[in-house]
């Protein structure tokens, strides 16, 4: 199978790991670290995961405009930028602010490596290949939030979010390195 689903399974990986992580984290963020009410806290994940389903359904159209791995490099980007949003908030407003754009960017990253994984491989390794680049992505859901916790614990929510900032900017590394490999 070659590069193809261990690059794309990478990206998957980040992206989960930012996803998860966020919706793990983001209410003791603005809770603990922003000093918002326990009603306030749970509008964060919900924030996020709402902004994540709307961005998913509309977002795969861009495909049809854009390349994807400009979508790719793209929600990188605005996911990054939320990011450092959530970790830089002086309110809770703001945060939401910046989960709605992490969001919005992390939204199409998933799906656009996988179709990517899926039109890369060869036509006979197709199943295997997305198979494994599931495989391997899935570990950000499970790695994600304890990472992050762990790095809370350590330096703050803030310096998390940083950390997820410069996480999914990797999909910067890893997309054109997707895009370049052959079969």
């Amino acid at each position: 199978l070659g590069m193809i689903p261990i690059l794309g399974g990478a990206i998957v990986l980040i992206a989960f790991l930012t996803e998860n992580a966020a919706e793990s984290w983001s209410a003791l963020h603005i809770e603990q670290t922003l000093g918002g009410s326990p009603q306030q806290g749970s509008m964060a994940p919900a924030v996020l995961a709402l902004t994540m389903g709307v961005a998913r359904l509309g977002g795969q159209g861009l495909v049809a405009r854009i390349s994807a791995i400009r979508l790719l490099m793209g929600g990188a980007m605005v996911a990054a930028v939320g990011a450092l949003g959530v970790a830089l908030a002086p309110t809770a407003g703001f945060a939401y602010g910046a989960f709605i754009v992490m969001g919005v960017g992390a939204s199409v990253i998933a799906p656009t490596a996988f179709s990517m994984v899926g039109r890369m491989a060869a036509p006979h390794a197709r199943a295997r290949a997305v198979a494994r680049a599931t495989l391997l992505g899935y570990f950000g859901y499970f790695f994600g939030p304890p990472l992050l916790g762990f790095i809370a614990g350590a330096a703050g929510l803030r310096f998390a979010f940083v950390f997820t900032a410069l996480a999914v900017m990797g999909v910067l590394i890893l997309a054109p390195l997707l895009a370049r490999t052959r079969r």
